[in-house]
């Protein structure tokens, strides 16, 4: 048993003041906040942990590079998932007339996606706060006129955010807003970065250098995609979690999957969670759901009772509606035809384009280098064997035309409407896995959109040889999943308060991705952590005050 680890019948035998449903940035901010005003917190994580101690844990590289014969069987391979705090989960995708089903790249373990994110935390726009206004043509959309907060109460949150996360980085030119915002400075741009900041700028542009939660160690190669080994990387688990454990007495129960929640008409009393082969039973005061917006609608989908018929916490029926995910469409830019970029990529930010001639789009920043062909090679099923098969050609091939280059992304923000949604499966998978349920659809407004913010990008980039590496329109891209349990001050309209609690249950808190109303533009990671903290300090004061 590692650092702050303890027996599921320990943990049964507690009253807690609050049980955490999942420790990525969300669940672990929170967490570490009460921890520290001396409440009894239990963190339950479904996942491994990969917290000092833990033996078997995979960093420096992704998992099919380090163990590249583990798949040879599907079992092994998620076992190497999970040691590299990756999800094992079932996605089934019915949004076409096939179903499809695949693994998403998201984290599952302690700091979730945080210890496997590219360290980019930003701070949303004041006027993403006040989304409708922004989009000419919303179409059926339920994006709303405003967010039940604004950007001047978020604003101490995030400071207190940016503190915590070890934020670096310079002031984005286009944001009044951020002007009084003094982060420390970052490392000069590399010389490939250099060159396509001087060509930006040359265009009329404001370029800047995103603002990363990253200490930048002698070496640091800016580890996205896996877990940092090198302990720069500033995330949930490191900068929250760790120190709940170790300096607040918090407690963790990791491989331990919360499979529903028993509640009355008021509150939550028990959480029900299977750990092996044992199913317990955890009590607390306060229970608070980050599992992710994936599982956390399911699970309260799950929670279904007499008192509940459609689920806990759903009188509205919009619990896993309004699913978001961004449309992600990653490009490959070669700013000097003669050699290769070798350097840490991760650096640019552009938002010329996030608010444009009356629209709103989306953000351009540096996405990383392009993941070694063993991450397709190296997997178990047909098309893992496919591509090992074509091995040589294909090594060949992402060798000579997908490496060297600058990887910039174009992040559309998409729109929430109630018929993109998160919901149950309705079979298990066959080898024990969650499995989740998704359906989701490009409207008119994101295919308009993104067509013309790619069109403007192809134009900036024109000079240069660039290269489309894999499309928004895919599903299979969830990196930014948000919206499916959203907060607002209608009961009929959202599923939490303006405090993150559910409308309906006095003492049932959502605090991940998925009380966002609108995914706005940007990286979601700082305004979760924000808001985390932001509702810890509206939990211990409005519950525990003496």
């Amino acid at each position: 048993m590692t650092v702050g680890e303890m027996s599921t019948r320990e943990a049964e035998r507690i009253a807690w003041d609050v049980i955490v449903v999942g420790t990525g940035m969300g669940g672990a901010m929170l967490g570490h906040q009460l921890a520290r005003s001396g409440r009894k917190v239990l963190f339950v994580e479904k996942g491994r942990s990969a917290l000092p101690g833990v033996p078997k844990t995979i960093r420096s590289a992704i998992p099919e590079l380090v163990e590249a014969r583990a798949y040879r069987s599907a079992a092994a391979y998620y076992d190497a998932l999970a040691r590299a705090g990756r999800s094992t989960d079932e996605i089934e995708d019915i949004s076409g007339r096939i179903p499809r089903r695949f693994v998403p790249f998201i984290g599952s373990g302690t700091g979730g996606s945080s210890a496997l994110y590219g360290m980019v935390c930003e701070r949303f726009f004041e006027r993403d706060f006040t989304p409708r206004q922004d989009f000419t043509e919303p179409g059926d959309s339920t994006v709303p006129e405003v967010w039940p907060v604004s950007y001047d109460q978020m604003r101490p949150w995030y400071a207190a955010a940016e503190k915590m996360l070890g934020v670096r980085g310079q002031r984005d030119p286009l944001r009044p807003e951020v002007a009084e915002v003094g982060l420390p400075a970052p490392p000069p741009f590399s010389a490939h970065n250099q060159t396509l900041v001087n060509h930006l700028t040359g265009r009329g542009l404001h370029p800047y250098h995103l603002p990363m939660a990253c200490d930048y160690t002698q070496g640091c190669g800016i580890c996205q995609d896996y877990l940092c080994a090198k302990s720069c990387k500033n995330e949930a688990g490191r900068n929250a979690l760790l120190p709940a454990i170790a300096e607040f007495g918090a407690h963790l129960l990791a491989e331990c999957r919360v499979v529903r929640l028993e509640a009355d008409r008021t509150q939550v009393r028990q959480v029900i969670c299977e750990s092996g082969s044992e199913t317990l039973a955890l009590r607390a005061k306060i229970v608070v759901l980050a599992a992710g917006a994936l599982v956390t609608p399911v699970l309260l989908l799950n929670s279904r009772s007499g008192d509940w018929p459609r689920g806990l916490a759903n009188g509205s029926d919009w619990v896993g509606r309004n699913l978001m995910r961004h449309l992600l469409d990653p490009i490959e830019i070669w700013p000097d035809s003669h050699s290769k970029t070798t350097e840490a990529h991760k650096q640019i930010g552009l938002n010329d384009f996030y608010f444009y001639e009356g629209q709103k789009y989306g953000t351009v920043q540096s996405f990383g280098p392009v993941p070694p062909v063993e991450w397709l090679t190296n997997r178990p099923g047909m098309r893992g064997r496919a591509m090992r098969l074509m091995s040589p050609a294909v090594r060949q091939i992402h060798t000579r035309i997908l490496t060297g280059g600058l990887v910039l992304c174009a992040m559309t923000e998409d729109l929430p409407y109630l018929d993109n949604r998160v919901l149950p499966s309705d079979r298990p998978s066959p080898d024990g896995r969650q499995r989740v349920r998704i359906q989701y659809r490009l409207h008119a407004s994101e295919i308009e959109r993104r067509a013309t913010f790619l069109h403007q990008l192809k134009e900036v980039f024109q000079p240069f040889r660039t290269m489309s590496l894999v499309s928004g329109e895919g599903n299979t891209n969830l990196g930014h999943v948000c919206g499916t349990c959203r907060f607002g001050t209608d009961p009929k309209t959202s599923v939490l308060d303006g405090d993150n609690r559910a409308h309906e249950v006095e003492n049932l808190y959502v605090v991940d991705t998925s009380f966002f109303p609108s995914s706005a533009g940007l990286n979601p990671s700082l305004t979760v952590a924000a808001n985390a903290l932001r509702v810890a300090a509206h939990i211990d004061q409005v519950h525990f005050a003496s």
